[in-house]
């Protein structure tokens, strides 16, 4: 009886095993069809830790990469994931694994970048994070354009007067001559403002710099905060928002 059962357990699995290749193979004849020269790169890992391996798939396949993940659920695997990147990156975060992805702008010509963050679930992926921020390759001599340490828990405020500037680095200087040549996209020339925030919008802050004249705020804002009077920023994703510094002066 128990041999009956081995070898029972034993077919059931070499089945699954046979179906679960022959999928791959059709995913893969796929992506061998839209890749560049035919060539992609394949990484098999447990992305959602429910013990078996899921699958990253990464290849060339316009001006911008391509990057599709299929997670193996229930033993069939599921794309749950299929964008353009620049740049990718899976860490450990904890006891969980973490995907961002980086996407330039207009084909590379612009000064703003795309940032999406994503976890796993056992039958999903989850996007944590979704937001545009600058292009630091455009800016020489700012600093600051990220801040060093993030608060370990954010918090909101309010901006109580319109057309609140956020800028790009905490500074109210203006630019240099050679990053005024690199960066021109601001709301005022030669300055580091990016965007004009609406009245009573709520912001999300994510860190703070203090300063002897005053307290720099690290901020997210929703696209629909940014004032019409300046909206430089092309947004490539749905929910996505806005990154940069405020001054504190304003925020209640």
């Amino acid at each position: 009886m128990k041999l009956a059962l081995s070898l029972f357990i034993a077919f059931f699995f070499s089945i699954q095993c046979f179906a679960q290749n022959s999928q791959l193979e059709r995913i893969e004849k796929e992506i061998k069809d839209n890749a560049m020269e035919g060539k992609y790169e394949k990484q098999t890992i447990d992305l959602n830790n429910d013990g078996v391996s899921d699958v990253i798939y990464t290849y060339q396949c316009a001006e911008p990469k391509c990057i599709e993940v299929y997670l193996n659920i229930d033993g069939t695997y599921q794309q749950v994931l299929k964008e353009f990147y620049i740049y990718s990156k899976l860490w450990q975060a904890g006891k969980e694994k973490q995907l961002s992805l980086t996407l330039l702008h207009c084909c590379g010509e612009s000064p703003y970048v795309s940032k999406r963050l994503f976890g796993f679930s056992r039958k999903s992926i989850i996007l944590l994070e979704n937001y545009v921020v600058i292009n630091s390759s455009y800016v020489i001599d700012a600093e600051f354009i990220l801040p060093e340490v993030y608060l370990p828990q954010s918090r909101f405020v309010k901006n109580t007067i319109d057309n609140y500037n956020l800028r790009f680095s905490p500074t109210v200087e203006k630019l240099s001559e050679e990053d005024k040549k690199s960066f021109t996209y601001g709301c005022e020339d030669g300055t580091n403002i990016i965007a004009k925030i609406k009245k009573d919008s709520s912001i999300k802050v994510l860190a703070e710099l203090i300063e002897q004249e005053r307290t720099w705020l690290f901020v997210e804002i929703e696209k629909e905060s940014v004032s019409g009077s300046c909206n430089p920023v092309d947004f490539d994703f749905e929910g996505q928002k806005l990154r940069g510094w405020i001054s504190g002066k304003y925020a209640k």
